[in-house]
């Protein structure tokens, strides 16, 4: 505390012990003092004299955070009951701010606007296994892995700039990393609040390893059960269909030998019953995957853009750039359906003429991509649209990747998957 130019001189320990600071006159080496003192103790009440108003340097940088202004000391004596009720008040508001802070089940994160964690809860200490002391005054980088934590400074400058929110307000399923240098998903709600002149952005965090875990089940039972009816298909009612088509026309030829009315019906029932046949097969070929495996998925990609101009009358284009091989056999599955799911997409909903699918290795694993010059889509899905978007984001959170679509309406779209993989490519 300073009065009258005498200066009252604690011990940094002891700073926890003070209620009121009164600031009656400073120079720059008090205002540091005072600044890595008091001005984060939230508990405390800070009064200045009227006069300092005068002095712009020094009223610029402490106005966020003074309580009250006086005059002169009798003011100052009058106004205590009223200031102590203040104080009663604010310290309440503290202590409900604390009990619900602490005890949440959910991660608690406070940040500035230059990212630097503020505040760091109990469910957040567990969640990250950090503890609060060890993170605070951190980069919340720290808690990112690499490849989402070179984007973050960007993503705030950018709301900060622009007000385009990406999270803040919104909402997302990001992912986590541990103290351990494991990684896991997460839902991530964000929203902002200013603090004695300060903008502060506060993170709820959830760990959703375990719907994770159940998803990628749903994924892999329902693979499972596309197989088995494109096998059905294919073994089953393909092959009776062909043998139908062969009796057919057998018979018809016979009923042409016998000059009879009905030969060219015959005929013409043979050829739909074969075309019948054609379309099931291609349905189970569509239905049972090749193997992706290794150099499978090039091929696969090559033959799902082959189909994609025969059956949608489009031009869709293959290209690859570096030596993609991926040895785990979920992954490559996941992929490949979004890469089917997006080219549907594009030929269904957004009437393209072209689509170009490129998979490529990069500095940090692999990036799969689907642009078209369809009609595109706005930012604001409808609430009544189909399962194919929310499936693709299925698809790519299980195998732990990004997955972002750029669309504007009368523009095209780009669907991009980003996968980091240090044990699945060769």
């Amino acid at each position: 505390m300073l009065k009258d130019n005498h200066e009252i001189v604690l011990d940094p320990e002891d700073y926890h012990l003070v209620e009121m600071v009164l600031l009656i006159s400073l120079d720059d080496e008090e205002l540091m003092l005072l600044s890595s003192a008091f001005y984060n103790k939230l508990d405390c009440v800070r009064l200045a004299h009227s006069a300092l108003i005068q002095n712009l340097h020094v009223w610029s940088q402490i106005e966020p955070s003074v309580d009250d202004l006086f005059h002169s000391a009798e003011e100052l004596i009058s106004r205590l009951p009223f200031i102590h009720r203040r104080l009663l008040i604010r310290e309440s508001r503290m202590k409900l701010f604390a009990a619900v802070f602490e005890s949440t089940v959910e991660g608690i994160i406070i940040i500035d606007a230059a990212g630097i964690i503020q505040l760091f809860n109990k469910a957040a200490e567990v969640l990250f296994q950090y503890a609060a002391p060890d993170v605070i005054g951190s980069n919340i980088k720290a808690l990112m892995p690499t490849m989402y934590a070179r984007n973050h400074d960007r993503y705030i400058n950018n709301y900060v700039t622009t007000g385009k929110k990406k999270i803040i307000g919104i909402g997302r399923e990001v992912t986590g990393l541990r103290k351990s240098g494991d990684v896991f998903p997460m839902d991530l709600a964000v929203s902002e609040f200013e603090s004695e002149g300060k903008r502060l952005f506060v993170g709820i965090v959830r760990d959703v390893s375990e719907r994770r875990r159940l998803e990628l089940e749903i994924l892999r039972i329902s693979e499972q059960e596309r197989r088995r009816v494109g096998q059905d298909l294919h073994d089953g009612l393909g092959q009776m269909l062909t043998g139908i088509s062969l009796i057919g026309g057998s018979l018809a030829k016979r009923l042409e030998e016998n000059k009879s009315d009905f030969a060219e019906d015959m005929f013409e029932i043979t050829d739909l019953v074969r075309e019948a046949d054609r379309l099931t097969r291609n349905i189970a070929r569509g239905l049972v995957q090749v193997a992706l495996e290794g150099d499978g998925m090039s091929a696969a990609l090559r033959t799902l853009c082959s189909n994609a101009e025969k059956y949608f009358s489009l031009n869709c284009t293959y290209h690859e750039h570096g030596n993609v091989s991926i040895n785990d056999s979920g992954v490559a599955s996941n992929l490949y359906r979004i890469a089917q799911e997006a080219v549907s997409n594009a030929a269904k909903h957004g009437r393209a003429e072209n689509v170009t699918v490129t998979l490529r290795t990069t500095s940090e694993g692999l990036e799969l991509t689907i642009e078209d010059d369809g009609v595109g889509f706005p930012e604001v899905l409808k609430a009544d649209r189909g399962m194919g978007v929310d499936i693709m984001g299925y698809r790519a959170r299980v195998i732990n990747a990004s997955l972002e679509i750029e669309a504007e309406k009368g523009k095209g779209a780009i669907v991009r998957c980003t996968l980091s993989l240090p044990n699945i490519l060769n």
